[in-house]
C-alpha cells in the first residue's frame, strides 16, 4: 500500500508542479481570457464525469474485490460498448450545442463568438477520450497497480501541458491548444487501455453481458446521482461566475481556485491507494481493521489537508506574486484565495466517510445531501455573485462544505462505523485543525518583521514541517491504547 501511496504522490506532486510551471505561461503566452476558457474546458471535463453513469467507480470496485478473470474481462468488455455510446453522446452534443454556449453564455471582450464555438467543438472531443481513459485508469488503480497508471498519467500531463509548447511557440492560438489536447488525449487513450487489458486478457473469447450491467447497475447508478450532484456542486461556482461576470473575472477566480485545490491534492494519493483495502475489509466484514484503518488515515488526511491550506493562508499574497510575478492578480485574488482554502479545508474532511460510503456500496445519502445542497446554493450563489462579484462566490462554497462536513461524517459513520463519530470529529478533524491554527497564528507573528520575497518559501517549510511534526506528537498520544481508552471515555461523557 505505501508503494502505491508513494506512486500516487509523485503522480499528484506532478500536477501541482505542472499547474505552478504551466498556467503562468499560459497567461503570458495567450492572455488571461485565453486561460479563462482553457479553464473553462477543465470545467467541462470535471462535470461530464457524470456521464459514465457511475461506470468508473463500478470498475474499480468490482476490479478490486473479484479475483475471476474471465468475469473481469466480459465485464471490461461490457462496459468499454456503454462507454463508447456515452462518449459519442457527448461529442454530438457538445458539438450542437457550443455555438449557444459561445453566444450566451461566455462574455468575451476579445474572443469572437465562432472561435468560442469551435473551441467549445474541440473541448467536446477531448473530453470524450479524457473520460474514456479515466475508465482505464480506474481499473488499474482497482488492481493496486498505482505505480503504473501514475506514471501514464504523469506522461500524459507532460504531453498535454509541457510538449503543446512546442506549437504553441509557432502558432500561439488556442485553436492549436486544443488540438494538441484531442491528439494528446487520442495517444493516451490507446496506451492505457492497453495496459489494463494486458493484466485481465486470457485466451478466451469475451462477450457483451447485459447480466453484469445489472449486477454493477445499482452501485453504478447511485455513483451516477453522486456524479452529477457533486461535479454540479463542485463547479456551480465557476459556471455562474462564468456566465454573469467577465471571461477576465472568471480567469481571476479560477486562479484562485488552484491554490484552494492544495488540501485536497495532499491528501488524495493516499485516499485512493486506501479505498481497495477499505473494500477488502468491508467485504470480508473485518470491522476492527476498517475502524482502525479510517481513524488513522483520517487524522493523517487531516493533518496534511490543514498543514498545507495554512502556510498559504498566511502567505496567499506573497505566493501568488511569486507565482504569476503579477501584483495586479495578487491583489485582485488574495482575499477570494484564502475563504477558497478554507473551504477546500472541510471538503477534505469529507474524503473518509465519503471513502467508507464507497467501500460499503452506499450511495444514498451522499446523493440526498447533494441535492438538498445544491438545491440551496444556487440562488444563494447567484445572489452573491450579483452582489459582491468574486468574493461572494466564497461564501457559498466555504458555507456549503462546512455544513456537509458535520452532517454528512455524522450519518455515513454512524450508520457503518456505530459510535465513531465522536472520535473522528474531535481526534481526527478537529485536533489537527487547532494545531494548525495555533502553529500558523506562532508562525505568522514569528516571521512578520522577516524579509519576505522567495524567504516565504523557506518559513512556509519550517512551519508546514514543525507543524506536522507537533501533529506527529498528538497522533502517537491519540493511538496509544492506554490514553486513547481515556480519551474515549472522557468524549463519551459528552454530549453532542
Amino acid at each position: 500500500m505505501y508503494k502505491n501511496i508513494i506512486a500516487n504522490y509523485i503522480g499528484k506532486f506532478w500536477g501541482i508542479i505542472s499547474v505552478l510551471i504551466f498556467v503562468p505561461l499560459y497567461i503570458k503566452t495567450l492572455g488571461i481570457e485565453a486561460y479563462a476558457i482553457i479553464n473553462f474546458y477543465t470545467v467541462l471535463l470535471t462535470i461530464m464525469y457524470f456521464a459514465d453513469g457511475g461506470l468508473t467507480a463500478a470498475l474499480n470496485r468490482e476490479i478490486a474485490s473479484k479475483n475471476n478473470k474471465e468475469y473481469l474481462g466480459n465485464m471490461l468488455f461490457t462496459i468499454e460498448r456503454v462507454y463508447l455510446a456515452i462518449c459519442s453522446f457527448i461529442v454530438i452534443g457538445v458539438f450542437s450545442f457550443s455555438g449557444i454556449i459561445a453566444k450566451n453564455w461566455l462574455n468575451s471582450q476579445t474572443i469572437t463568438s465562432g472561435d468560442l464555438s469551435l473551441y467549445i467543438s474541440l473541448m467536446g472531443v477531448s473530453v470524450a477520450f479524457q473520460l474514456y481513459t479515466t475508465l482505464y485508469s480506474s481499473g488499474l488503480m482497482g488492481l493496486e497497480k498505482q505505480v503504473l497508471s501514475n506514471s501514464i498519467q504523469i506522461s500524459s500531463s507532460i504531453f498535454r501541458s509541457a510538449v503543446v509548447f512546442i506549437p504553441l511557440y509557432f502558432y500561439p492560438t488556442l485553436t492549436t491548444f486544443f488540438l494538441w489536447q484531442v491528439f494528446s488525449n487520442i495517444i493516451f487513450f490507446f496506451i492505457t487501455r492497453f495496459n489494463l487489458w494486458k493484466f485481465i486478457i486470457i485466451d478466451t473469447t469475451y462477450k457483451f453481458d447485459i447480466k453484469i450491467l445489472k449486477t454493477v447497475g445499482k452501485f453504478a447508478g447511485g455513483m451516477m446521482m453522486m456524479a452529477i450532484i457533486s461535479s454540479l456542486n463542485t463547479q456551480i461556482d465557476k459556471l455562474a461566475i462564468s456566465k454573469i461576470l467577465s471571461l477576465k473575472d472568471f480567469g481571476y477566480y479560477a486562479l484562485a481556485g488552484i491554490f484552494s485545490q492544495v488540501p485536497e491534492l495532499i491528501i488524495t494519493p493516499v485516499a485512493a491507494a486506501l479505498l481497495p483495502k477499505m473494500i477488502k475489509y468491508t467485504a470480508d466484514t473485518k470491522k476492527n481493521k476498517l475502524t482502525k484503518l479510517f481513524h488513522i488515515n483520517s487524522f493523517i488526511l487531516s493533518a496534511l489537508a490543514t498543514t498545507g491550506a495554512m502556510v498559504l493562508f498566511l502567505f496567499t499574497k506573497d505566493f501568488i506574486i511569486i507565482w504569476t510575478h503579477n501584483i495586479i492578480i495578487a491583489n485582485a485574488i488574495e482575499n477570494v484565495t484564502r475563504i477558497l482554502l478554507i473551504g477546500g479545508v472541510f471538503l477534505s474532511f469529507q474524503y473518509m466517510p465519503y471513502y467508507l460510503a464507497i467501500a460499503n456500496g452506499h450511495t444514498r445519502t451522499n446523493v440526498r445531501f447533494g441535492i438538498v445542497a445544491l438545491i440551496c446554493i444556487v440562488p444563494a450563489l447567484i445572489f452573491f455573485v450579483k452582489q459582491y462579484g468574486l468574493i461572494g462566490a466564497t461564501y457559498t462554497w466555504l458555507i456549503m462544505n462546512m455544513i456537509v462536513y458535520i452532517f454528512l461524517g455524522y450519518v455515513i459513520i454512524s450508520i457503518f462505523l456505530v459510535n465513531e463519530f465522536k472520535k473522528w470529529f474531535i481526534y481526527d478533524t478537529l485536533i489537527p485543525l487547532g494545531i494548525s491554527i495555533v502553529v500558523g497564528f506562532i508562525g505568522y507573528f514569528t516571521t512578520i518583521n522577516l524579509p519576505k520575497g522567495n524567504y516565504i518559501l523557506i518559513y512556509s517549510l519550517i512551519i508546514g514541517l514543525f507543524n506536522l511534526f507537533i501533529n506527529i506528537l498528538i497522533f502517537n498520544i491519540i493511538f496509544n491504547k492506554t490514553i486513547k481508552l481515556k480519551i474515549s471515555k472522557l468524549i463519551n461523557n459528552l454530549n453532542f
